[in-house]
């Protein structure tokens, strides 16, 4: 019901605010993972929290590993901090690990925040799983329009959870950032909310179809990349078995006019293992994009399997 949500000004409002009402005070300790979107792994430390980051790895298909996460857990641990679908690889934590996690917290009476800003964008809907606000009593979702309906200049975003005291406590730290979202953005909210379905549909449109140009690109050039073949959202990790880092793949990708992620976005420490680049294939124009791509590799790959051998 309304009672159990609140609106932000965005999804990073909305995920600072949540940790700086259950962690904030810097007595507790937080649980998260890396490679990750850094407003998700790296906000309890902002808020002043002790953290514990575990890595995920393309190996085991960037899926969390339960029985670490148990490990990891502290006394004073008070939440888990996750990212479902995940960002950067586009793929989904599977059911099974969703509900052995929300049982090991609840063991241990330990909040589940889940930053969910692309949910409802499953490549299959019969894959999509249950908000965390809904499938865990101490379990927090939150959600933005940027993503699922592209709305990113409407600003709006929310908090869900079953915890009404919480919910209080968190529109008391709320206050003090930010008082009220726009009106206007809450206007603009509504008018797209009005028109979701029509919205998610055009948008998976456009997603199914540059998966499957991705997919094409990544099984023609799979001598130079690979991946765990993403399932959810608009994004997708791939890692360069050539002789660059994805930190100098990217240098030279931009001097063409070309766009990623390195791995330095979501990490510091890089290994060859996870050394993996963030694409997105969510727009129009990443066809033009992704020719170019293919362009830049075809002028490289010579000279790429000489360093190779």
């Amino acid at each position: 019901s309304a009672s159990n949500v609140i609106i932000c000004p965005g999804a990073q409002v909305a995920l600072a605010t949540v940790m700086h009402t259950i962690i904030g005070d810097g007595k507790g300790h937080a649980i998260t993972f890396r490679p990750g979107y850094q407003s998700v792994s790296e906000g309890p430390a902002l808020v002043g929290s002790r953290v514990t980051t575990l890595p995920l790895s393309a190996s085991y298909g960037w899926q969390i590993d339960v029985a670490a996460v148990k490990e990891a857990i502290q006394p004073e641990t008070r939440i888990i901090v996750i990212n479902e679908p995940y960002n950067p690889a586009g793929t989904l934590m599977r059911l099974e690990v969703q509900r052995e996690l929300i049982d090991l917290a609840k063991e241990h009476n330990i909040y589940i925040l889940c930053d969910e800003v692309y949910r409802m964008l499953e490549h299959e809907p019969s894959k999509r799983l249950p908000a965390m606000a809904e499938a865990y009593s101490q379990g927090i979702s939150v959600v933005t329009m940027s993503k699922p309906w592209g709305a990113c200049g409407v600003t709006i975003g929310w908090i869900a959870t079953q915890d009404c005291e919480l919910i209080d406590k968190i529109s008391d730290v709320q206050y003090f950032g930010t008082a009220c979202p726009s009106r206007a953005s809450e206007i603009q909210a509504i008018m797209v909310l009005r028109s979701s379905e029509w919205i998610l549909e055009r948008n998976m449109q456009i997603i199914r179809k540059n998966k499957a140009l991705l997919v094409s690109f990544m099984e023609t050039q799979k001598d130079f990349f690979e991946w765990v073949p993403p399932c959810a959202g608009a994004i997708a990790a791939i890692k360069f078995k050539g002789p660059l880092s994805s930190t100098e793949l990217g240098a030279q990708l931009a001097e063409e006019g070309i766009s990623i992620k390195p791995a330095y976005c979501f990490m510091d420490d890089i290994t060859e293992e996870n050394d993996y680049f963030r694409v997105g294939f969510g727009e129009e124009i990443m066809p033009t994009a992704l020719e170019a791509l293919h362009e830049f590799v075809e002028k490289r790959k010579e000279s790429w399997k000489s360093a190779m051998a």
